[in-house]
């Protein structure tokens, strides 16, 4: 017998990702199927492939001969799917991940220009703070991901994307003070955010840990709309990027306070898997960078304290 590319496919993303699961989501099929293809390829070379350890599958030293050649044999279906299609088609399927704040001000422009430039790309997203899409990423469950502070490993390629001024915000109701206020001026009101382990979350509490004290009302609230929704109610402060908040500042239900210390802004990253679908990811990025510069995250005059 001799391995088929599914069986080689297997035992590539099984390595590439670290384990079955992984591997099987990347390629859409069961655990049971994948494992299968494993037995099949084993048998076909009448050795093991693949040591089952407690932390991740190792490929025996047959597995990583095989491996070299299943590089080369997928990569090689890859170009040959893609000359088929036509040398620039881009079709198929793409994990977006984008945080809150890029999908509140970003996404429509962007699904509108892929779908005009692009028909034959479907785009699957997932809307979250930052460090779960870092995790999902990390994990293999997406091809591409907008965020902050992505960790960067053998795995993760980053590049800057767009830089986030952040301001405290509160409804004129709430409080109406127009002097300079300080983490001790805000320790007693209540504070909405996103919850921990998010990088917001930390900001938040670094900042008033500037002064040595902590807010005494935080409350947590993992949708950046609804966190502007309750401020604007009344229902606390937040800090948020003011991009997320022009309608709301233009109609005077949420204004900008003035606050000491500063805070620094946030970097929003380009974050890419190195084992995605390239040709995927760059038309996609292709589409992303002029956002950065002229997209509603874009910097205005005045988003500075």
């Amino acid at each position: 017998m001799r391995p088929s590319l599914a069986q080689l496919e297997a035992l590539l993303w099984i390595h590439r990702l670290g384990g079955f699961r992984a591997a099987a989501r990347r390629l859409g099929v069961t655990q049971p199927a994948l494992s299968q293809r494993i037995h099949e390829l084993e048998r076909a070379v009448g050795i093991p492939v693949l040591q089952r350890t407690r932390t991740r599958p190792l490929p025996t030293a047959t597995g990583r001969d095989l491996l070299a050649y299943a590089e080369r044999m997928v990569a090689l279906a890859e170009e040959m799917d893609r000359s088929v299609a036509g040398r620039d088609a881009v079709a198929g399927n793409l994990k977006l991940g984008a945080a809150d704040s890029f999908a509140t001000t970003c996404l429509p422009q962007l699904l509108v220009e892929i779908g005009a430039k692009y028909p034959a790309l479907s785009i699957d997203v997932a809307v979250d703070y930052s460090a779960e899409l870092d995790q999902r990423l990390q994990r293999g469950d997406l091809d591409l991901a907008i965020l902050t502070a992505p960790r960067i490993t053998d795995a993760i390629n980053v590049e800057p994307f767009v830089e986030l001024t952040l301001r405290w915000v509160a409804a004129p109701a709430l409080l109406s003070a127009t002097r300079r206020l300080g983490p001790r001026d805000l320790v007693d009101v209540p504070i909405v955010t996103n919850p921990s382990p998010s990088h917001l979350f930390s900001t938040v509490r670094n900042w008033f840990a500037t002064a040595g004290v902590t807010p005494r009302r935080l409350n947590t609230c993992n949708s950046l709309t609804i966190m502007a929704r309750l401020a604007a109610g009344g229902a606390g402060i937040s800090l948020v990027p003011p991009a997320i908040v022009r309608g709301e500042l233009a109609d005077g239900s949420l204004r900008l306070l003035r606050t000491a210390p500063s805070l620094a802004p946030h970097h929003m990253m380009l974050a890419t898997r190195r084992d995605a679908p390239q040709h995927l990811v760059h038309a996609v990025v292709g589409l992303l960078k002029p956002l950065a510069r002229q997209g509603a995250l874009a910097p205005r005059p005045g988003d500075r304290s």
